[in-house]
């Protein structure tokens, strides 16, 4: 068969099919809508890993996070999913963001808030109201909070319906204080191979290890990419921290660090993840 033959047989066949499938029928390609008809706590703009954002909600652990819902599609609902987990480590927030450290298992250890369900939906239009409540005993800090609804046809539109949540716990919401004794100035030079000393005192107004989540720990910003990177450098609080802790850790500047610009931080989390002001220092790195 000649290569007009074969284009002219692959044609035949195309029209054959389009009109065995029904010619006539459109294919699905709308997503489905989601429109919030209460909310309970009401979200306010809040700070969120750096930046700014609209839709934030504040809760206290133990209180419900209540939402009316109305869903629409031009076709056919299928279903909606709730997903809510921590947003601790900043996923998704660009480069700058503090990398998540992992704190070792301790007594008392708070619970993080993480919720996953998905039900079914019908029809062009449903209205659904949620009832969220908080852990008790919640880890304080920033989560995800999204809600995807999907048609039939298996559109979505993933990126409507995300916001930010802003728990406390209700044992201590208070911030604790950082303070670092060296380095003694807000700028230095360290060349790769030398070994810095971070030193200072973190101090709450509740034990420092109540709740499991008591750290202390550096990581460092490349200013020419913007990245940011965990060390492993860090300090965790034992059982047997009250309300004020004297810390002390070495960093030594990797031989594989570029030489360059750098900002170091060094971070302090309370025992339900209340975070302290974080102290920065302007580094330059040399060979």
């Amino acid at each position: 068969m000649n290569s007009i033959q074969t284009i002219f047989t692959g044609t035949v066949l195309f029209v054959l099919l389009a009109m065995s499938c029904g010619g006539s029928d459109e294919v699905d390609i709308s997503a489905p809508s989601m429109q919030i008809l209460s909310l309970t706590p009401a979200p306010e703009a809040g700070l969120v890993c750096g930046s700014i954002e609209d839709t934030v909600f504040t809760v206290l652990g133990g209180e419900t996070l209540v939402a009316s819902l109305r869903f629409a599609d031009d076709r056919s609902l299928s279903q909606y999913k709730v997903d809510i987990h921590n947003n601790f480590d900043c996923h998704g927030h660009g480069g700058s963001a503090v990398p998540g450290v992992a704190v070792p298992n301790v007594s008392n250890q708070t619970e993080d808030w993480t919720v996953l369900d998905i039900k079914g939906l019908s029809g062009e239009a449903a209205e659904e109201q949620l009832q969220l409540q908080v852990p008790t005993d919640v880890t304080s800090g920033i989560y995800h909070f999204q809600i995807q609804v999907i048609d039939e046809a298996g559109n979505d539109n993933p990126l409507a319906n995300f916001y930010s949540i802003r728990a406390i716990n209700p044992t201590d919401g208070e911030a604790p204080t950082l303070t670092l004794s060296s380095p003694s100035e807000a700028s230095f030079t360290a060349a790769k191979g030398s070994t810095v000393t971070f030193s200072g005192t973190v101090t709450d107004n509740y034990s420092l290890s109540e709740g499991g989540n008591g750290i202390v720990f550096l990581s460092y910003t490349d200013l020419s990419s913007g990245n940011t990177f965990s060390t492993g450098a860090y300090v965790a609080f034992d059982s047997g921290v009250e309300k004020d802790y004297n810390f002390d850790f070495e960093y030594t500047i990797p031989q594989t660090l570029k030489a360059g610009n750098f900002r170091f931080r060094v971070d302090a989390h309370d025992g339900v993840r209340n975070i302290a002001e974080p102290v920065t220092f302007e580094v330059v790195v040399t060979d």
